[in-house]
C-alpha cells in the first residue's frame, strides 16, 4: 500500500488539473461539488487520459474520488460516462487533438490503378418538421370567423352608448320606438321620458323602461299590453390585443363579438404564444383565463366569452411544449400544462394508430449540456410528466408474425395459413385442399428462419408428404413452395414461313406433324411452291468440340397425299419455310402513252419483251405520231433509247428490253419550231432546216438582259443541247423539228466584271495563243 501512495496523490494532481480546465474552475479542495452531468464528453476524456497515465486500477480510482469527499451519486455518473463512451474498453486510447494520418505521397509508376465508378447514393430526404398544433386554426384564408349578427339579443347583453333599441309595445295598447342611447347614457321614450340606460343589461332595461311607461300605459300592470324591448344596430367597442400575437394592437369591433372573433381578427398567436392561458383583462384584473384547447379538443366554447369596451386579450409565451411523432394519429408539437402527463400528450395527439407498439414511448430530453433518451413503459404514462422541448417518439410493432406460415406454388389455396402447435406441412396441404395435378411432385423447398436469424433451406418430396411420408413439422415464418411442373419444361416452338396464310410460331407439343403445322397456318397461299417445302432443323451435336454444320435441311413435297410427306413428324426448334413458285406471278406493266392507237398500261408477257414490241401490241404509232422522238422514262428519269435503232446487235437488243414500271411516250410530229425566253418576240417558227441564228432572229431577236451564251435546244425527244463556246467563237447546235429554243435571262447579281487584273492575264493568255500559231505556220 505504502508503494501505491504516490500514484494515488499523482492520480489526485492530474484529476484536479483536469477539473480545473472546466469552465466551473473546480478545484481540489471542491472535487465535492462537482457535477459530471455539466461536463463535456472531451472533459470526460481528458479526465479519463489523466487516470491512465497515474497507472493507478480503475476500481481503486473511484474508491479514492469517494474518500476525497465526491458524493457517491457523482460518481456513478461519472463511471457511466466513461461506459458510454467507450474509454474503459481494452485497446481504446484517448488522444487531445485527432493526429494526421500517415500518407505515402511517392508514385508508382508501374502500375496505373483506376478507380471504379460508384454511383452516388440518393440523398436522404429529409424529415417534415412538426407542426404546433392548433395554430392552423388561425391560417385558414378560406372561412370568417364572424359574429353572428341576426340572432336574439342575449339577455346578458350589456348596453352602453351608441346601442339602437327598438321599444315594442303590443296587446291593447300598441306603439313602436327606435332609439338610440346616447353619450351619457340615456335614451328618450315618448311619453315616458329620459331613461338612464348605460351599464345595464336588456333584461334590466326592460324592468326600468317598463315602470317609466306603466305611468302612460297602465295595462301594462295587469299584462293586457305586453312591453319588449329588443336590440337594433350595436355599437362598436374597442379591444386591445397584446403579448405574443401575430398582430398586435387596438381592434374595433362589434359589441357582438367574442373572445374568439377577436384572437382570429389578430391572427392568432405567433410561434411563442400560448393557446392554454389566454388571459381576458377587464378593468385592469384578470377577469378569465382561457384553455384554447377545449375548443379544439373537445368543441367547447366556455372561454369564448363576449368582449366589452376597452376589454385588453394578453397572450403570454409558452411555458412547456412537447413534440410527439410516430404511430400517433396527429403527430404536431403540443403545450402542456405543469401538471399534465404523457397520457395527456397521446390524448392530444387522438391516441395510438393501429399498428403503433404501445408498451414503450422513447422520450429525447434535453439536459443542461446535451440530449438524453428515456424509455417510458406504459405502466408510467400517468405519472411521467415531460419537460419543455422533449420529443416523444411512438414506434410501430414490428413486421414479424407470432404464427404465420406461408404456402405457395402449384396448390389450389396457396396463401398466409394460420401456424398450431404441432402442425406439420400434410396438415398444412390438407388444409389447402391439397396439391394441383401439374404439381411437381419430385422436390418441394422450405426456407426458414432460425432463432439465431440463420436461413435455412429444407427440402422434401411432395408425393410422400401426400402419402404420409416424412412428414415436416412447421416453425412460425416458414414459406413452403411447391413448383409447377410447367417450371422445369422449356417453352419450344415450331416456326412456320414464307407463303401460308398465317405465317407463325406455333408451340410444340410431341406428335406434331408437318402437315398439322400447315393446316394451323392456314394452309398455302396460292402461289406456294408445295412440291419445294424445306425444313430447317438444328442438329442437336453433344460432343465438345466446334462443329461445322449446325442445322441440317431437308425438301418435302407436300403435293403427295398420303406417305412421309404428310406423316412427317417435326421437332422442337424446326423452322419450315414455303418458297414461291418460280414462274407463278405477275411480271408488272408498262404503260404506253401518247401517239399510239390504244394507248394503256400492259402487262408485261415475257421477261426480254422490248420496247417495239410493247408499241406493237398497242397497235402501233398513229399517223401523227414521231416514233424518232419517242421517249421512255423509268423511275421517272429518261432513258435514252433510240427506237428507230433496227440493229441485229445483242447489246443493242438488250438495251431494248424494258422493265415493270417503265413507260413509253411517243409523242406528236410536229413541224414547227418554238422560240422562248429573253427574245424580243417568242413564237412558233415554220421549221424550213434553217441554222439555230435564224430561229432566234425571226423571234426578233434577243432582249438586252439575254445570255446567249446559256441558250440551249430541247429536242422533242427530251434530249437537250446547249450552245458551245470557244474563246470568242459560238458553235450553235442544230434544229429538228418539234424543238425548243430556250434563251435565258442574265442574272442581275452575278454580273461579271473583269477588273485591270482580269484583262491583264486575258491579254496575255492572247499574245501566247498567237505566239503559238505564228510558230506553227512556220
Amino acid at each position: 500500500m505504502n508503494n501505491k501512495l504516490p500514484l494515488y496523490i499523482l492520480f489526485i494532481f492530474f484529476l484536479a488539473t483536469s477539473f480545473r480546465s472546466n469552465a466551473q474552475s473546480i478545484s481540489m479542495s471542491d472535487i465535492q461539488n462537482v457535477k459530471v452531468s455539466q461536463l463535456s464528453d472531451e472533459q470526460i476524456g481528458q479526465a479519463w487520459k489523466k487516470l491512465q497515465e497515474t497507472g493507478v486500477p480503475e476500481s481503486e480510482a473511484y474508491k479514492l474520488m469517494i474518500q476525497k469527499g465526491m458524493p457517491a451519486t457523482e460518481v456513478e455518473e461519472f463511471k457511466n460516462r466513461v461506459t458510454l463512451l467507450g474509454l474503459n474498453k481494452k485497446g481504446v486510447k484517448v488522444s487531445a487533438s485527432p493526429q494526421k494520418e500517415d500518407i505515402d505521397f511517392t508514385r508508382d509508376t508501374a502500375q496505373t490503378v483506376i478507380k471504379p465508378y460508384v454511383a452516388p447514393k440518393p440523398a436522404p430526404v429529409p424529415e417534415a418538421p412538426l407542426n404546433v398544433y392548433g395554430m392552423e386554426f388561425f391560417n385558414q384564408t378560406t372561412i370568417k370567423f364572424e359574429p353572428n349578427f341576426s340572432m336574439a339579443t342575449p339577455k346578458s347583453y350589456v348596453l352602453g352608448p351608441g346601442d339602437e333599441l327598438i321599444v315594442l309595445v303590443t296587446g291593447l295598447n300598441e306603439s313602436s320606438v327606435r332609439t338610440r342611447i346616447t353619450p351619457e347614457g340615456n335614451v328618450q321614450i315618448p311619453y315616458a321620458g329620459i331613461v338612464y340606460l348605460n351599464g345595464f343589461t336588456i333584461e334590466q332595461a326592460t324592468s326600468l323602461i317598463r315602470n317609466k311607461m306603466t305611468k302612460v300605459y297602465p295595462a301594462l300592470r295587469n299584462g293586457q299590453t305586453q312591453l319588449a324591448v329588443n336590440l337594433g344596430s350595436t355599437r362598436s367597442i374597442k379591444v386591445t390585443l397584446v403579448g405574443e400575437v401575430k398582430t398586435p394592437g387596438s381592434y374595433t369591433l362589434s359589441s357582438l363579438s367574442t373572445l374568439f372573433n377577436a384572437l382570429y381578427n389578430s391572427g392568432g398567436p405567433n410561434n411563442n404564444g400560448s393557446l392554454r392561458n389566454i388571459e381576458l383583462l377587464r378593468n385592469n384584473k384578470v377577469y378569465k383565463t382561457v384553455d384554447f384547447y377545449s375548443f379544439l379538443q373537445n368543441g367547447l366554447m366556455d372561454g369564448n366569452i363576449r368582449l366589452e369596451d376597452q376589454d385588453v386579450i394578453r397572450i403570454p409565451v409558452y411555458k412547456k411544449r412537447v413534440g410527439i411523432k410516430g404511430e400517433v394519429k396527429r403527430p404536431a408539437i403540443y403545450e402542456l400544462k405543469e401538471n399534465e402527463q404523457l397520457e395527456d400528450l397521446i390524448k392530444y395527439a387522438g391516441g395510438f394508430t393501429d399498428v403503433a407498439y404501445r408498451g414503450i414511448a422513447k422520450v429525447d430530453q434535453v439536459n443542461e449540456l446535451q440530449r438524453e433518451v428515456k424509455d417510458v413503459p406504459s405502466s408510467l404514462y400517468k405519472n411521467f410528466t415531460p419537460n419543455n422541448g422533449d420529443l416523444v417518439q411512438i414506434g410501430a410493432i414490428t413486421e414479424r408474425y407470432t404464427n404465420r406460415v406461408v404456402l405457395e406454388g402449384s396448390v389450389y389455396r396457396p396463401g398466409t395459413y394460420e401456424l398450431t402447435a404441432g402442425s406439420s406441412l400434410s396438415e398444412l396441404l390438407k388444409t389447402a385442399q391439397g396439391l394441383k395435378p401439374e404439381a411437381y411432385m419430385e422436390r418441394g423447398y422450405i426456407k426458414r428462419t432460425l432463432t439465431n436469424l440463420e436461413k435455412e433451406l429444407i427440402s422434401f418430396n411432395p408425393a410422400d408428404v401426400v402419402n404420409g411420408k416424412n412428414d415436416i413439422p412447421l416453425m412460425r415464418e416458414d414459406s413452403i413452395m411447391v413448383q409447377d411442373r410447367a417450371v422445369f419444361t422449356s417453352a419450344q416452338n415450331v416456326t412456320v414461313a414464307g407463303f401460308v396464310k398465317l405465317p407463325a410460331a406455333f408451340t410444340y407439343r410431341k406428335g406434331m406433324k408437318l402437315a398439322d403445322v400447315i393446316a394451323m397456318a392456314g394452309g398455302f397461299q396460292d402461289e406456294a411452291a408445295e412440291h419445294h417445302v424445306e425444313i430447317s432443323r438444328i442438329i442437336k451435336n453433344s460432343s465438345d468440340s466446334v462443329a461445322n454444320q449446325l442445322v441440317r435441311t431437308f425438301t418435302i413435297n407436300m403435293n403427295q397425299t398420303s406417305g412421309e410427306a404428310q406423316e412427317l413428324e417435326l421437332e422442337p426448334m424446326d423452322y419450315i419455310y414455303v418458297p414461291r413458285l418460280v414462274n407463278y406471278r405477275a411480271l408488272g406493266n408498262i404503260s404506253v402513252k401518247g401517239e399510239v392507237l390504244f394507248p394503256g398500261d400492259y402487262a408485261v408477257q415475257r421477261r426480254d419483251e422490248t420496247a417495239l414490241d410493247l408499241l406493237q401490241r398497242a397497235g402501233g404509232l398513229s399517223p401523227y405520231g414521231a416514233l424518232e422522238n419517242a421517249q421512255v422514262f423509268r423511275k421517272g428519269v429518261r432513258v435514252n433509247l433510240d427506237l428507230t435503232n433496227k440493229s441485229q446487235d445483242p447489246k443493242v437488243k438488250t438495251s431494248m428490253i424494258l422493265l415493270p414500271g417503265d413507260s413509253i411516250y411517243i409523242p406528236r410530229q410536229i413541224s414547227f419550231v418554238e422560240v422562248a425566253g429573253a427574245v424580243n418576240n417568242p413564237q412558233f417558227v415554220d421549221y424550213n432546216g434553217r441554222s439555230f441564228k435564224y430561229y432566234i432572229n425571226a423571234a426578233a431577236g434577243t432582249k438586252e438582259n439575254a445570255r446567249l451564251k446559256g441558250a440551249y435546244v430541247k429536242y422533242p425527244d427530251g434530249l437537250n443541247k446547249p450552245v458551245r463556246r470557244f474563246l470568242f467563237f459560238r458553235n450553235y447546235p442544230s434544229v429538228k423539228p418539234g424543238s425548243k429554243i430556250i434563251v435565258p435571262e442574265k442574272d442581275p447579281n452575278n454580273r461579271f466584271k473583269l477588273g485591270f487584273a482580269e484583262i491583264t492575264g486575258i491579254t496575255s493568255a492572247l499574245t501566247a495563243l498567237i505566239s503559238l500559231i505564228a510558230i506553227l505556220n512556220k
